[in-house]
């Protein structure tokens, strides 16, 4: 895959009516900030963020290349808040992270299951406790998601944060915490036949 860029403007402009005017002539108003590098308002086209948001994965490292004025740079950064409208889900603003490929960060990575579980086998149910965990990491070693193995999980059995290793990746999650487990049949017909009456307790209450 080609190098993730994206190019950007700085803006003078602030507040609600610069940005309102910016939007209208296809631009999406953005900040870019980080350690030790001073807050600059920006402006990118927004033909040019669909492009570089349907083909770039999350987490990624995108090359900014940033026009201030006759002046031009080029900064590693990353997306760390998109806004979008409630209706439509138009961008109405972005916040860009600028890093140090030196320098470790910590960001929020998806789990991804991978086989089949022999309890599924059996009749048992995957409950999936964590469906992300954050991690540190350097900004080019960050996986794109984390892939967790279920095929030898057994009824009763699950999979802890201390037992997936990743090279040169960090899990910042308490190790003791289940990040998946294979339960009895039973125990989700439990749950199920529970909610109704929890319903009914609760409806008694409010009465």
């Amino acid at each position: 895959m080609e190098e993730a860029r994206i190019q950007a403007e700085t803006r003078e402009g602030r507040g609600k009516g610069p940005a309102r005017q910016l939007r209208m002539k296809g631009g999406i108003p953005a900040v870019l900030y980080g350690r030790d590098v001073e807050p600059l308002a920006l402006s990118i086209s927004s033909k040019d963020w669909r492009l570089l948001e349907a083909h770039v994965r999350s987490n990624a490292v995108i090359r900014m290349e940033l026009h201030d004025g006759e002046n031009v740079q080029e900064r590693p950064v990353m997306v760390k808040h998109v806004q979008k409208r409630p209706v439509g889900h138009a961008v109405v603003h972005i916040d860009f992270l600028q890093v140090s490929m030196e320098r470790v960060v910590q960001v929020e990575v998806p789990i991804h299951f991978t086989g089949q579980s022999v309890g599924v086998l059996k009749g048992g149910v995957v409950e999936q406790h964590l469906r992300a965990v954050m991690v540190e990491s350097l900004p080019g070693q960050i996986p794109e998601r984390i892939d967790v193995d279920i095929t030898n999980l057994d009824i009763g059995d699950s999979i802890h944060i201390n037992e997936i290793s990743l090279p040169g990746v960090k899990l910042l999650d308490h190790p003791d915490v289940a990040v998946v487990g294979i339960t009895p049949p039973e125990a989700e017909e439990a749950v199920a036949a529970a909610a109704p009456a929890a319903e009914e307790a609760t409806a008694k209450k409010e009465e």
